[in-house]
């Protein structure tokens, strides 16, 4: 019986059977980082952007200064679209961050001064 050089296509095979698993985790793991960064963005810029703007005017871009520097910490690409309607006390503000293929939305009221 003659075994000689099948080792090494042994070897190739069993590789690729261990190996194949490990593209489907790597991009779920992708996935899962773009979501959980996607939602910690939109709840931390929202609620920064609307304590450290001086007025009603200001919180559209107070909210992008912390997207900025949120998805930099993140070290991803964050896109995100503010509304507001006339942002007046007693109105609701609502933030959409798109991380990748993940999408967050976080809405805050606006209380009376």
């Amino acid at each position: 019986m003659n075994t000689r050089g099948s080792s090494p296509i042994e070897t190739v095979a069993l590789l690729a059977i261990l190996l194949v698993p490990i593209g489907p985790v790597l991009m779920l793991f992708a996935h899962l980082s773009d979501a959980m960064a996607a939602e910690s963005i939109a709840r931390h810029a929202l609620r920064s952007g609307i304590l450290e703007a001086g007025g009603a005017s200001d919180i559209s871009g107070a909210i992008e200064a912390s997207v900025d520097q949120l998805s930099a910490g993140w070290d991803k690409d964050a896109q995100h679209r503010f509304s507001c309607g006339a942002c007046e006390p007693g109105g609701l503000a609502a933030l959409e961050v798109v991380v990748g293929s993940a999408a967050a939305l976080q809405a805050a009221g606006l209380e009376p001064n």
